[in-house]
C-alpha cells in the first residue's frame, strides 16, 4: 500500500495526493499560497474544512517539519500546535491526523499517541470509551471518518468495524460485505466521507483499488485521473517492502552459517587449551621448559612450539 491523503471542504474543494502525483482545487488562499511557493519537501497530511479553514502538516525545502493551520477550532488548534518548554512541537509532526466533522463542530486529532476529540456522534464515542481501560488503549483507532448528520465510520486496529452510515448506503454496504469476507476489513487502507455531500466518500484498498461516489464533478475527475498513480505507487511500495524483507533475510542466513564456524573455532581453542596444559604439566615434571602456540582461522590451525 502506499501513503494517500484524500480530502474535502465545505465550498467544493479538495486535496487528493499519493506519491507520484497530486490534485487539488479551490483550495482556501492561504493554503494555496503556501503550495505556490514551492518550499514543499514532503507532504504528510491535509485536512479541509469549513469555510477557509484547514490543516497541513510537511516538511519544508530546509528538512524541518512544519504545521500550518486556519480557523480550528480553539482545542484543535492547540492540540496540533502545543509545544514544550523548550519550544519544540510536542505533536509527532509526520504522524499527525485530523478528521473534521461539518461545520467544524466536531473532530478527532491523533499523532499516533496523543489522542484529542470532540462532539463525536454518542454510539462513535461509546465506541472509543470501550476500548479504553486504565488510560490506555486496547484496540487503537486506525480509521475514524466524521459525515452528515453525526454519521460515522470506525475501524481499528485490530479490525473491528462500528459505523452509522444511513446517508452513505454503498459505504454502509461495503463495510457489511467486507466483515463477512476473511481478510475484507483488514484490507481497507483508508476511507474519507464528504461531510457536505450525501452519499459522498471514498475508499482505498491495501491494493490501491479505490472506491468512490457522488463526489463533486471536479473531484470526480480528480480520482478519476489519480487512479492509476495510486496502483502504481502501491506496487512500487510493494516491491520496497519485498527488497528489505530479502535483504533482511539473506543477512539472517548469513549470520546463521557463521555461527556454526564460530562455535568450531571456540571448540577448537578450548582443546588447544586443554591440550597445552597437559603437555606443560608432563614436560615440568621432567624438568622441560615448553611454551606451546596456537592459532585459529576459518582456513585451519597453525600451531609452534618452544622447548
Amino acid at each position: 500500500m502506499c501513503d494517500t491523503t484524500f480530502a474535502f471542504g465545505q465550498r467544493g474543494s479538495h486535496f487528493l495526493r499519493c506519491p507520484s502525483r497530486k490534485e487539488y482545487s479551490r483550495l482556501p488562499r492561504k493554503l494555496d499560497a503556501i503550495f505556490s511557493t514551492h518550499q514543499i519537501q514532503q507532504i504528510y497530511h491535509v485536512t479541509l474544512g469549513f469555510g477557509e479553514s484547514f490543516l497541513l502538516t510537511y516538511r519544508d525545502g530546509q528538512g524541518k517539519d512544519r504545521t500550518e493551520s486556519q480557523d480550528l477550532p480553539s482545542e484543535l488548534d492547540g492540540f496540533v500546535h502545543a509545544k514544550n518548554q523548550y519550544g519544540l512541537p510536542l505533536r509527532h509532526v509526520s504522524n499527525l491526523r485530523v478528521t473534521l466533522g461539518p461545520y467544524n463542530s466536531s473532530f478527532f486529532a491523533h499523532d499516533g499517541s496523543a489522542y484529542l476529540w470532540m462532539n463525536l456522534p454518542p454510539s462513535l464515542l461509546d465506541a472509543l470509551n470501550v476500548r479504553i481501560e486504565n488510560g490506555s488503549w486496547t484496540d487503537k483507532p486506525r480509521i475514524v471518518a466524521l459525515g452528515c448528520d453525526n454519521n460515522f465510520l470506525l475501524i481499528t486496529e485490530k479490525h473491528a468495524a462500528v459505523c452509522n452510515l444511513p446517508h452513505y448506503r454503498t459505504l454502509s454496504n461495503l463495510i457489511e460485505f467486507s466483515k463477512s469476507q476473511q481478510w475484507g476489513i483488514e484490507e481497507m487502507h483508508s476511507a474519507v466521507l464528504h461531510g457536505y455531500r450525501y452519499q459522498g466518500f471514498i475508499t482505498q484498498s491495501r491494493k490501491g483499488t479505490l472506491s468512490f461516489e457522488n463526489l463533486p464533478a471536479d473531484a470526480m475527475m480528480a480520482v478519476a485521473s489519480l487512479r492509476g498513480s495510486i496502483v502504481q505507487d502501491t506496487a512500487k511500495a510493494e516491491r520496497m517492502q519485498l527488497d528489505v524483507r530479502s535483504r533482511s533475510y539473506r543477512d539472517n542466513e548469513l549470520r546463521t552459517a557463521q555461527r556454526p564456524s564460530l562455535l568450531r573455532h571456540a571448540m577448537l581453542r578450548r582443546e588447544w587449551s586443554e591440550t597445552s596444559q597437559q603437555i606443560t604439566r608432563e614436560h615440568s615434571a621432567r624438568g622441560m621448559k615448553l611454551s606451546l602456540s596456537v592459532s585459529i582461522s576459518a582456513v585451519g590451525i597453525r600451531f609452534g612450539k618452544m622447548i
